[in-house]
Parts: C-alpha cells; sequence; structure tokens
C-alpha cells in the first residue's frame, strides 16, 4: 500500500459534521444534547478520515473497535455512519448495520434514525422506512439498512460501508453473512469495515480470530496499514478486583458519565460467585475469557506443552492406558493416551478423527478449518461419509503395537464392533459410563494433573480447541460430566477431551480390579 499521509482538512470534516449532530439518547443530562465525540471516539474519527492514501481515499478500510459494556459503542459508529450516509466521498453508497439478529442489529439504525430526525435540514433529504429499517438519502441515493444472520440471501450487495455489531456473539451460522459482507465490495474504491464489540469467549470464533489479528497489527507483530485496532481492555493477567485498572476498558469512567459505584453490584456477585467472575471480566473488563463457563483456563493448558519433549522410542518405556470416544454422527471420533511417567505424571497424546468427505462441509458449518488440522497430523480422516471404525481401530493396533497399552476405557454406545475387534487382538477394554457417577473423579483426576502441572502435551489444535468447548455441569451434589456449550452445539466438539479424560481415569484410577463407581473403594485420586 501507498505510504499514507495526514489530511487535517478531512479529519475536521467528519468531526465537525458528527458534532453539529443531536444526541438523543445516554447524555448526562438525559436530554437531547450536542452530539460531543467522547474522549475515547474523538481520535478514532481523525484517523479514519485524517489519513489518506496517495490517490486521497482513505489509509484505513478495516477497523476493530472494542471496549467494556456501556462505553458509547453504538452512538459512536451511528455517528460515523451517519457522517458517510451525507458526506462520504464514495457514491451510491451501501451502508449496512450487520448483527446476529435484527433486533441487536436495529440497535445502530434507530440511532442514526434519531440523529437525522433531530436536524430538519437532514430529515428533508431522506425518507426513512421504520418498517423495512432503511433509509435513503433522496439527493445522492446512498442507502442505509439492517441485516441479520441470513446469510445465503445476502450475496450480490455492493457494501461501501458495513459496521458488524457485537461480532463475539457471531457463530458458525452467521458465517456466510459474515463472508458476503466482507468479500462484496471489489467496486467499491474505498469501502469500510467496522467491527463494535465487547469480548467474547471463543477463540477460534469470527470475532476472536479478528481480535487475535487486531492485537498483532496494534503490538506491531503485523504490518497493516489499512487496518486500525481500538482496543480498550483490562490485561488478562492483570488484577481484575484492582479498581484503578477498570477504567482501562470502561474510558466513560474517567469522563464523569459512569461512576465506580455504577458496577459494584455485578462486582459483589462476581467476587462472591464463581460463575459470574466470567461474566463480569468479560462484559466490564472485555477480557477474553475462554468459555462463559469455563472447564479449564487456557492458559494453564497451555503452559503444559511439551511439541517435541516425548519421541516414540521414549515414551515406549512407560504404561499407557486408552480413552475412547467414538461420538454421534456429527461429532468427532477420538482415542486418546495416557503414559504413565511417573508416580504422579503422565503425558497426553490424542487423536481424533472425521470423515475425510465431510471435511469441507464441517469447516463451513463450524467455522474451523479442518483440513489444516488434518494436515498437521492433529486429526485423522477416514474414508467415507462417517467415522470409519475400521480406521479408527486400526489406529489403535499400531498402538499397541508401539507403545506397552494396558487397557482403554470406552463408553459402550455404538462401540459394539469395537469390543468384537478388541477381543480378537487382546486389548482389555474397561466399560466407562458418561454419567455423573463415572465422570467426576476422572475430571478431578484430571483437573489436578493440569493445575498442579504433572500433565504434558504436544499442543495438539484440536485437542484445545475441544478442551476450550468444554462446560461442566453439576448435579447439585458435587458430581459433574463435561457437556458441549447451550447455544452452537452442533459447531462445537468436546470428544477429544472426553476421551483424554477416559484416560487419565483408566490410568490413574485404576488399581487391581477396575471398578468405575467405586469412588474411593480402590481407587487412588491424585
Amino acid at each position: 500500500m501507498e505510504a499514507g499521509h495526514w489530511n487535517q482538512a478531512k479529519a475536521d470534516e467528519a468531526v465537525n459534521f458528527i458534532e453539529c449532530l443531536t444526541l438523543t439518547k445516554c447524555t448526562l443530562s438525559g436530554e437531547p444534547e450536542p452530539f460531543v465525540l467522547l474522549p475515547h471516539w474523538r481520535p478514532v474519527v481523525e484517523k479514519l478520515y485524517g489519513w489518506r492514501r496517495a490517490d486521497g481515499t482513505r489509509q484505513y478500510r478495516k477497523g476493530f473497535f472494542t471496549f467494556g459494556r456501556k462505553q458509547a459503542k453504538t452512538q459512536g459508529a451511528a455517528a460515523i455512519a451517519t457522517f458517510e450516509f451525507f458526506m462520504g466521498d464514495e457514491p451510491m453508497q451501501e451502508i449496512y448495520f450487520a448483527a446476529t439478529a435484527v433486533k441487536q442489529a436495529a440497535i445502530c439504525y434507530r440511532a442514526v434514525a434519531e440523529m437525522i430526525q433531530a436536524e430538519p435540514q437532514l430529515a428533508s433529504k431522506c425518507k426513512i422506512t421504520p418498517s423495512t429499517r432503511t433509509i435513503v438519502n433522496l439527493e445522492n441515493g446512498n442507502e442505509l439498512q439492517v441485516l441479520s444472520a441470513d446469510g445465503a440471501k445476502q450475496h450480490g450487495l455492493n457494501p461501501s460501508l458495513v459496521i458488524f455489531d457485537e461480532l463475539h456473539a457471531w457463530g458458525a451460522p452467521e458465517a456466510e453473512l459474515h463472508a458476503a459482507l466482507t468479500t462484496g465490495s471489489k467496486s467499491r474504491r474505498q469501502p469500510l469495515w467496522l467491527t463494535i464489540t465487547t469480548a467474547g469467549s471463543d477463540p477460534e470464533s469470527i470475532c476472536g480470530q479478528e481480535y487475535d489479528y487486531a492485537c498483532k497489527v496494534r503490538d506491531g507483530k503485523i504490518k497493516d496499514p489499512s487496518y486500525l485496532p481500538v482496543i480498550y481492555e483490562v490485561a488478562k493477567d492483570a488484577d481484575w478486583t484492582d479498581r484503578s485498572l477498570w477504567p482501562l476498558a470502561l474510558p466513560l469512567l474517567n469522563t464523569g458519565h459512569h461512576k465506580l459505584s455504577d458496577y459494584e453490584e455485578e462486582f459483589a456477585q462476581a467476587q462472591q460467585r464463581p460463575e459470574k467472575q466470567n461474566e463480569f471480566r468479560r462484559l466490564y473488563l472485555n477480557q477474553w475469557t475462554s468459555t462463559v463457563t469455563q472447564w479449564l483456563p487456557l492458559d494453564a493448558w497451555d503452559a503444559l506443552t511439551e511439541p517435541s519433549a516425548y519421541s516414540d522410542e521414549y515414551l515406549a518405556q512407560f504404561p499407557v492406558w486408552g480413552g475412547l470416544d467414538l461420538g454421534a454422527s456429527n461429532d468427532l471420533a477420538a482415542l486418546a493416551l495416557c503414559f504413565r511417567t511417573g508416580e504422579n505424571t503422565a503425558v497426553l497424546r490424542v487423536t481424533g478423527f472425521l470423515p475425510e468427505s465431510t471435511i469441507e462441509e464441517r469447516s463451513a458449518r463450524d467455522g474451523i478449518n479442518y483440513r489444516y488440522w488434518v494436515e498437521k497430523g492433529w486429526l485423522k480422516a477416514t474414508k467415507g461419509k462417517t467415522v470409519d471404525f475400521d480406521e479408527v481401530f486400526e489406529h489403535i493396533e499400531r498402538m499397541q503395537q508401539r507403545f506397552d497399552l494396558q487397557a482403554i476405557a470406552y463408553d459402550r454406545w455404538r462401540a459394539k464392533y469395537i469390543e468384537k475387534r478388541a477381543s480378537e487382538a487382546g486389548i482389555q477394554l474397561l466399560e466407562w459410563g458418561q454419567g455423573f457417577q463415572s465422570m467426576t473423579p476422572a475430571i478431578e483426576a484430571f483437573e489436578d494433573l493440569v493445575h498442579n502441572s504433572r500433565v504434558s502435551h504436544d499442543g495438539n489444535a484440536a485437542m484445545r480447541w475441544n478442551i476450550d468447548c468444554c462446560q461442566l455441569k453439576s448435579d447439585g451434589a458435587g458430581n459433574k460430566k463435561l457437556i458441549k456449550p447451550p447455544v452452537h452445539q452442533k459447531s462445537k466438539h468436546i470428544d477429544m477431551a472426553v476421551a483424554a479424560v477416559m484416560a487419565v481415569g483408566a490410568s490413574f484410577l485404576v488399581e487391581g480390579e477396575y471398578d468405575p463407581y467405586a469412588h474411593g473403594a480402590g481407587v487412588s485420586i491424585l
């Protein structure tokens, strides 16, 4: 890209237009007030319009703006959209507010409509149609409208400006809409895509990947002069209870619009109720908390990575137990191996299986590049449209020949074929139920290994994602099992994590005669 230059006149034009508008909501007085760009929004507007390429067009084409909750995200985005609608350089503009649902996308639309209606000179130039959530500029032909996640119907658009609202809520079902809006502007001279969002909980999501890219641009790890990252957050490793840090994510604490006391009720709940802590940190401190109800923190899992420390030759000297999860038709199958390298230490290797012919379809549905994971060896592709159990068992037999395989814990559901093959191959199978009674001691043993740094793994990204998808469900008596998140279940998988828990359970909880229901009798939990 050409070297950028600063155009003060362009920056002033945008700021001056916006500050001639009227802010109808969220004012200090509670009444309509002149729109004054807040300290965290003014530099955004100035940079977007002040920095120019050699041909005079905008330098920035994409912006990622993330703040804590209720920090005037809507008002800032609506002001930029209003400026583009009336003053933008692009002819016949198509401006879209996009979100997972019409109701969410309509929030920004209403803010624009109300600012226009508050200015008779602007309102006289427009046709505002609330029923279709559209606004048409009668003088220049510009159009502004709301879109939601019916992506299949959105191809053929020619966006000039797209504002993605609360991108953290976008999952696999919204991937097509996102693709349609980010690839449909080839004929535009200077398209602009802006994201406004709070932090999310899935690093593999559209927002998670965009956030990661924005951080790398901000930190200078990636050079992209067309990308503007604006990130207000409390650092992930900071003391989240330190109130002096909160303005880093909540800039309105510095302007008088908000007070620390406004957050005390939620803060008190977060301190007293563990399930509320991640919610407070994600929504207000703008911290990515991995999953909304986290099973294992990914930083703890990542700290155990030893990608090249354990060769097959080294591991062959230790006894190993397996965990086998064959999954449902839409799931992965998985074999986990837990090598007992010491009395209280272990090494984990986990392999996932999926059908070759469904890789592209699954990748589109789940938002995951499964092909890349297969190429890296983290997953194995089997022939056919469902996982080929012959190939799974052939892999098991190779592991039996290579290592000192003691037994494999398995769920009998869908495993009749495996039982027959295991009997023929002389492999001991340990039936392992998936309910609270069987899974609780295995999960606790697994957690103990992780939190006390007694286990290592090879950094398998597919396994990492499975760990991240896991949530804990309790029966009220302290017993627990792993479940998928309640939303986007078809695009989340926990099979590799479940297999690893069973492998650990078989390895560390079995002494002498196996009894998965013993809960202490003949069972040693670390």
